[in-house]
């Protein structure tokens, strides 16, 4: 595959012999940052696992259009399923654990409003069009294949329902260690914002059954504890899967 010249495609758009209009910001990229021309190939992705090989036809800074050459099958082994309820976190910190949760595997991040979060309810609906675009840019950077779900930002008790029942993990300093979790291992990891979660929020997932994992020796910020935990969780997975 042409490795620096991935391009996002909207799902459902592989086929071959298809011409595809790509949109302004891939178009850009294309014309004025690589300064591509007709007949260059370039790799286009769909977020939904897949890929096909494509050549350039009409080179545009405002539009592109590919052909598409060859589509290719996507793998049959996906990743473990891994969902993190992060506490909501200033803007910087919060891209920057967007990008590393598309980078480490995360299937789905839940920006959670909890007492500590940084930004409120509105405030962090209107941010949630602005992470979905940081995670399809960062999927595009590493070559990952699924985008990563961004769901709608929710309180505790609305994950909690959600749920239905089912226990997750709840990254704590005080916890076990992940390997000591004994029992089916969850797929949900809830990360408290800056300032851990308030005792209230403790006492909650503590009720619903949650247990609490410690994720290492020191005390992580809210944002490296999240790709921290996510990468324990999801090697933990795949170790069972090949136990």
């Amino acid at each position: 595959m042409t490795a620096d010249r991935w391009v996002l495609v909207e799902k459902g758009s592989l086929a071959t012999g298809a011409r595809i209009v790509l949109d302004q910001l891939e178009s850009r990229h294309l014309a004025a940052t690589l300064r591509l021309r007709p007949g260059d190939q370039v790799t286009l992705c769909d977020g939904c696992g897949e890929t096909a090989e494509a050549v350039l036809e009409v080179v545009d800074a405002r539009r592109c259009e590919v052909e598409v050459v060859a589509v290719a099958q996507p793998p049959g082994d996906r990743p473990p399923r891994i969902a993190v309820g992060l506490g909501v976190l200033h803007s910087q910190a919060m891209d920057w654990a967007v990008q590393k949760c598309v980078e480490t595997g995360v299937a789905v991040l839940i920006p959670l409003l909890l007492e500590r979060s940084q930004l409120g309810a509105r405030a962090a609906e209107g941010r949630r069009e602005h992470w979905r675009r940081v995670a399809m840019q960062a999927l595009k950077q590493c070559r990952r294949l699924w985008q990563m779900e961004i769901a709608r930002p929710q309180g505790l008790e609305q994950l909690l329902s959600d749920m239905d029942d089912a226990a997750g993990l709840v990254a704590d300093p005080a916890g076990r260690p992940l390997g000591e979790h004994r029992g089916p291992l969850p797929g949900m990891l809830v990360v408290g914002p800056e300032g851990g979660l308030a005792p209230r929020e403790q006492q909650l997932l503590a009720a619903a059954g949650w247990p609490s994992v410690r994720l290492g020796r020191w005390v992580l910020r809210a944002e490296t504890a999240a790709i921290v935990g996510a990468a324990m969780l999801m090697a933990a997975h795949e170790a069972r899967g090949r136990g």
